[in-house]
């Protein structure tokens, strides 16, 4: 789009460039009004194109690159004025963007990890995380991983407390993937569940780890002793009778 305002001047023409080599020209004096010069790659759907806007058909990601739109006016003055704006063509993803976590449910305290990846794009997606359906504001990591055929894939962690979240018993965590306001897809939803705490643990003790490593001999000694001693018993009863 080329929006202008000739200040009650007549409009003598507009001229459209890219990277200041000229393919659409209109001049409402002429006719046709309209001229098209033949560039690589580029397309104009000329009866959808005009004095405010040219139509590109046919694009691919060749075509990103800066567009100059020229105005002029009529005589006497000629005044002229030129803007430039960047043009992005998107490749959006093929799949939606992925979503992991380090766990599946969770005590207060714990430290919560999860990852969103999007696949390959150009550009790369933006990602934005979600939990309980409220937005995060910010996260604590963002990588681009850039590909050969100039694709690029996001990857981006989410880390939380427990004991800052929500006090419903139930984490929803869904990341959504993005590219200006053309491509957006959202992942799944990872549900983590809040459980109990180990009740050995509120009494001091802990039964797993290292723990259960020192009290197994133990008990297994003890009830080979018991084994023995009511083996040795009815070995005596039947000696005596």
């Amino acid at each position: 789009m080329c929006t202008y305002e000739l200040e009650g001047a007549q409009l003598y023409s507009i001229r459209w460039y890219r990277n200041m080599i000229e393919f659409y020209r209109y001049v409402p004096k002429e006719s046709p009004a309209t001229k098209v010069f033949p560039v690589a790659e580029i397309k104009v759907d000329v009866a959808a194109s005009d004095q405010n806007r040219v139509v590109l058909t046919e694009v691919d990601r060749t075509l990103t690159g800066e567009y100059q739109c020229e105005v002029s006016a009529d005589a006497p003055l000629f005044h002229t004025d030129i803007k430039a704006a960047e043009m992005v063509v998107v490749e959006p993803p093929l799949l939606s963007p992925n979503v992991t976590a380090d766990r599946v449910s969770y005590v207060g305290g714990d430290h919560i990890r999860v990852n969103c990846s999007s696949p390959p794009s150009l550009p790369a997606a933006n990602i934005t995380w979600f939990v309980n359906e409220q937005m995060v504001p910010g996260f604590t990591a963002n990588h681009v991983f850039n590909f050969s055929n100039g694709f690029a894939s996001s990857l981006a962690t989410l880390e939380l407390e427990a004991t800052a979240l929500s006090p419903v018993p139930t984490l929803m965590i869904r990341c959504e993937a993005s590219i200006f306001d053309i491509w957006k897809a959202t992942s799944h939803t990872i549900v983590l569940r809040e459980r109990s705490a180990n009740p050995a643990s509120a009494l001091g003790r802990s039964f797993t780890g290292a723990a259960t490593e020192t009290c197994l001999p133990t008990i297994v000694m003890l009830l080979l002793q018991i084994l023995l001693q009511f083996l040795m018993q009815n070995y005596t009863e039947t000696s005596i009778r």
